[in-house]
């Protein structure tokens, strides 16, 4: 029997769900998950601390989200990290793993980008139950699995960067074109995506592109509070139709401009790729 495969067939006459106790052993390895109420948390990490993004946990979301998707039993959703930042750093052992220390090759970036990236932001924007996304520290990777939910809200020490363009030496394609541009507008977003520049807690508060700053080490007490207060006394169709009124903007632009951007930043690798160089640093996306 090949690894997750089910050993049985799903009944016929059952209506298909899912389990938190399945998919909590399932993705052990990528996230925690608790649950209060019909309240879902769900925390990334990396043995324990926090996360660094690798292949596998890019892929990871897609299923997990899907999984929790469809468990009945889940009514809001919380996203956030382990420790003391959200995403800020990459895992070296993985993209070692799949030979990305090789010049770009079109299996590679089809394979591992194009075919996760066109996914990942819908698996998030697919739930049909609010999201809170709580930011608990730095974030210069994906941002989107903050920034795309409900209500977002951050820690004091939070700072947000963007790695594509200046870090990686790449096209910044994979929904942040589209995202910051909305967020920040046009020019500020060509500018923060161009510079690489660090963005604080405050100003991404003036901005708009968070709601709340919170103290350190209090972001998962205030999302919970948020979830009781806010979602869980209305109705579960009140919630669901109002989550899908309010993601709309954001699924209508990605299903426009998500693919053609990873295809701008998949080609745009074969010309230059980083990580090939020697003394490139994976995990802080720099050349020594």
């Amino acid at each position: 029997m090949k690894e997750g495969l089910m050993t049985t067939p799903y009944p016929r006459d059952r209506m298909y769900r899912t389990y938190l106790e399945d998919y909590q052993a399932k993705w052990a390895d990528y996230f925690t998950f608790k649950r209060e109420d019909g309240i879902l948390e769900m925390c990334m990490h990396l043995n324990g601390g926090p996360a660094k993004w690798s292949l596998e946990l890019h892929r990871a979301f897609i299923p997990a989200l899907q999984d929790v998707h469809f468990d009945p039993e889940n009514e809001i959703l919380i996203i956030s990290g382990t420790g003391d930042s959200f995403l800020d750093s990459m895992d070296p052992d993985g993209w070692e793993r799949y030979d990305f220390r090789q010049p770009m090759s079109f299996d590679r970036g089809y394979d591992f980008w194009y075919f996760d990236q066109v996914h990942e932001p819908f698996a998030l924007l697919n739930l049909e139950i609010p999201v809170i996304g709580a930011i608990n520290g730095p974030f210069f990777i994906h941002q989107e699995l903050a920034l795309l939910n409900d209500i977002v809200i951050a820690t004091e020490s939070t700072v947000m960067a963007d790695g594509h363009y200046t870090g990686m030496g790449i096209v910044p394609g994979d929904g942040v074109q589209t995202i910051f541009r909305e967020l920040m507008g046009v020019n500020r977003a060509k500018h923060f995506l161009l510079t690489g520049r660090t963005m604080g807690a405050q100003e991404m508060l003036d901005l708009g592109i968070i709601a709340e700053i919170v103290p350190d080490g209090t972001v998962l007490d205030r999302a919970w509070e948020i979830a009781r207060a806010v979602f869980k006394p209305r109705a579960r169709s009140t919630r669901a139709m109002t989550r899908a009124l309010l993601i709309q903007p954001w699924r209508k632009l990605l299903v426009d401009e998500l693919p053609n951007g990873m295809a701008h930043e998949s080609w745009g690798v074969h010309g230059y790729w980083g990580m090939a160089e020697k003394g490139y640093d994976i995990e802080k996306l720099r050349n020594d």
